[in-house]
């Protein structure tokens, strides 16, 4: 796929939403930031996967502000039932091969690419599938 020019929008991975909430001197939240502003004018979506992984690591006191953050600035997206069982497939396709995936890996893939989205993601390595268009920063 000719990533952006046939996709769908963008698919955050928690690594992006970490970055983009890194101190302000930190470079890979520049980085970030200058690619959020490089496809603001797609639809971004984050996924439940990506919600609990980001929400883990935010602290107690911050948690309602993020919680908002998310939901006014992303759109939602559940993996459906047939994006599941994709999901398992590419991660046992992989484990015969001898890697081992994550399942948040394996279904925010699913997630890309059934909906045509560009994955954004730093951990590029983390998605070896083929069909995965990806962004990174």
């Amino acid at each position: 796929m000719d990533t952006e020019k046939e996709s769908g929008g963008f698919l955050l991975d928690t690594d992006f939403l970490i970055d983009l909430n890194r101190g302000k001197g930190n470079k890979w939240r520049q980085r970030a930031s200058e690619l959020l502003i490089a496809i603001n004018a797609q639809d971004l979506f984050i996924s439940n996967i990506t919600v609990i992984e980001f929400i883990t690591g935010i602290q107690q006191d911050k948690q309602e502000q993020v919680q908002k953050m998310l939901r006014q600035l992303y759109y939602y997206s559940v993996p459906t039932f047939n994006e599941a069982l994709f999901a398992g497939q590419l991660r046992r396709q992989w484990l015969s091969r001898g890697y081992s995936l994550s399942i948040a890996d394996v279904t925010n893939a699913a997630i890309a690419i059934s909906r045509r989205l560009v994955l954004v993601t730093r951990n590029t390595q983390h998605y070896p599938f083929e069909h995965l268009a990806i962004r990174s920063w």
